[in-house]
Order: C-alpha cells, then sequence, then structure tokens
C-alpha cells in the first residue's frame, strides 16, 4: 500500500513517544494547525524560505543532507534578526513518479537530517504539509527576541564600519565543485562541502549584535546583493575594500579574481554582514577577543546609493551584484 501523506507525516515527523514536546507547544503535529505559547516577554519574528531541487541544492544529493541544510538556511534568517529560534512548520513537495520506495527512502533520511538540526539548534517542527510535484521543501521559521532589540536592515548610519563574520565565498566555491566545474584539494573541498550542506547559521553571534549593531543582514544571495539591500533601506551607500574581505584557505589557494568573485557575488554563505558605530566598535573588540564572534571591517558606510568596491584605491567592478531569483 502507498504511503499516503498522513501516514508519511505520522511515520517520518511526529516526535517519537519517548520525546517530549517542550512546554510551549500546545499542539502539535496532527491537527489542522498548531498551538503555540510565546512567552509574553518577547516580540516573534516570523521567516520563510524555499528550497528548490538543483536551484537550492543537487537533486541527487543526499537527503540527510538536504533535511540539515534546509534547516539551517531558514535559521539564518533568525541569525540576522538577533531571534532566538523556537518553531518552524515544514512544506515538503515530493516528485510523483518517484517509485514507493525511493520516496520512503529520500523522506526516512530527509527527516533524520532536520530532526538532528532541530534537537542541535532547540526548535520544534509544529507542522506542516506534504504535496506532489517538483521536489520543493518549505520553511517556516519562528523565534523570539526581546522586544525593541530585533537586528534590522534599516538603522546604517553615515560612517557607520561594515564588517562580515567568518568566510565569504565558500558556499559559490562549493557549488562549483559539486557541480563539477572545479577542483579543490581533498581536504578544502571536504570543508567546502560542510560549508554548504551544514551553513553554521550565527545565532550567537546574532544576539551578540543586539546590543553593538546598527544594522544587519544575512548573505544568502551574496555580499554585493544583500549588503545592497541592507544600504537600500538605510538610505545610504557602502564603500567595501576588497582586499579585506576574509577568506577561506580554500579560496585562498584560487586566482585573486576567482576568489573575490565568489567572495563579492557567490550566495549561499549565510554569514551575516552587519554595520557598527564608531563608539561601538570597542564593545565590539571585546566581544572579538572573548570568542563570542569573530567579525572582519571589510569597508564603510557613506552617504548616496548602492555598494561601491576598491582595490588598492581604484574601483573595482564586477559585471553581476549577485543572485537574482527570476533572471
Amino acid at each position: 500500500m502507498a504511503a499516503g501523506e498522513f501516514e508519511l507525516i505520522d511515520h517520518y515527523f511526529k516526535p517519537a513517544p519517548d520525546e517530549l514536546a517542550p512546554d510551549s507547544v500546545v499542539l502539535g503535529i496532527g491537527d489542522d494547525g498548531a498551538i503555540v505559547q510565546p512567552d509574553p516577554a518577547q516580540q516573534l519574528v516570523v521567516a520563510a524560505d524555499t528550497l528548490v531541487a538543483d536551484v537550492h541544492f543537487p537533486a541527487d544529493a543526499d537527503p540527510e543532507l538536504v533535511g540539515e541544510r534546509s534547516l539551517r538556511v531558514n535559521l539564518s534568517d533568525l541569525a540576522a534578526m538577533g531571534a532566538t529560534p523556537a518553531w518552524f512548520t515544514l512544506s515538503l513537495t515530493l516528485p510523483p513518479q518517484w517509485p514507493e520506495e525511493a520516496r520512503r527512502r529520500w523522506v526516512a533520511g530527509f527527516s533524520r537530517g532536520l530532526k538532528a538540526c532541530a534537537r542541535a539548534y532547540d526548535c520544534s517542527l509544529i507542522g506542516g504539509d506534504t504535496t506532489s510535484g517538483p521536489l520543493t521543501v518549505a520553511i517556516q521559521m519562528l523565534g523570539q527576541v526581546p522586544p525593541g532589540k530585533a537586528l534590522r536592515r534599516d538603522g546604517a548610519a553615515v560612517d557607520d564600519f561594515v564588517l562580515v563574520t567568518h568566510r565569504l565565498g565558500d558556499g559559490a566555491a562549493a557549488l562549483a565543485a559539486l557541480k563539477g566545474e572545479v577542483s579543490f584539494a581533498p581536504e578544502h573541498a571536504s570543508y567546502l562541502q560542510q560549508r554548504f550542506y551544514r551553513p553554521e547559521p550565527r545565532l550567537l553571534e546574532g544576539i551578540v549584535l543586539r546590543e553593538i549593531a546598527s544594522s544587519a543582514q544575512d548573505i544568502s544571495d551574496g555580499l554585493l546583493a544583500d549588503l545592497g539591500h541592507l544600504c537600500a533601506a538605510s538610505d545610504l551607500a557602502a564603500e567595501i575594500d576588497v582586499a579585506q574581505l576574509p577568506l577561506s584557505r580554500a579560496l585562498e589557494a584560487l586566482p585573486c579574481e576567482q576568489a573575490y568573485h565568489w567572495a563579492l557575488t557567490g550566495g549561499d554563505d549565510y554569514e551575516l554582514v552587519f554595520t557598527v558605530a564608531p563608539d561601538k566598535m570597542p564593545l565590539l573588540a571585546m566581544a572579538q577577543a572573548s570568542g563570542e564572534i569573530d567579525a572582519s571591517v571589510i569597508g564603510r558606510i557613506v552617504t548616496g546609493a548602492g555598494v561601491h568596491c576598491e582595490l588598492d584605491g581604484k574601483p573595482y567592478r564586477l559585471a553581476r551584484a549577485g543572485y537574482r531569483h527570476f533572471e
């Protein structure tokens, strides 16, 4: 007998009998809607992302890795808001041509990865939907943040420093490697695969930045594109020193032009780009010294519009600013 929607949900996504739901989940998977009890002292933060096979992950990828990646990239949106994750819903679309056994294997692997990530980041699956069509994963995240403390895109000011967490360009380099467009030394290839399938949502950094940053945004479509959104929201511009872009050893092994291109325009990094006022930089330095955050200054906020790059004191231009979904 073929597995229907409710059997798939019950078998692969409902909590096991020995898994206790947190007190905040009043009614979870199995009804027309979930009921949760938010902390009355917090504000809700809601974010959603959709991942499509062969757009956001290879269609033949290990489903367990797809499960991890799907939740991690959504958690990154909460990190950019300085929020703490609490709950999420899942809408899963499965190809109708898949044989029954193949569908069960894929969902079993996917649910393992999804549940492992949910446990790691202490958030609960509370409902969703399954349907038939092109392989697609859609997740809605719900998190909480103290009133008035959420990080936003529209708070940057002239003379603020522009910073990014950790390293840039790894996501694009990893995707190129997965497609066979470029090869890396084994240790670099392994590192890049981890960065693609298990990107680290910068949730702890986001919480630290609530008291330091004037604005923030996560980097999913590329630094230039996402910093451009921050600048547009703040009605200002940014000047970036390309030589200051933080690169991993994998990208440092490439020609500079290629490394800079991926660091500036490649998507899937899921790092944070944020701005800090000059008088808040000592607080950032203390957070850096204590190991709470790893960030690099890459530029300044200025009057005007857009993002402008320089290298060795000269304009540095690229043909494309970042990933666009409808081109």
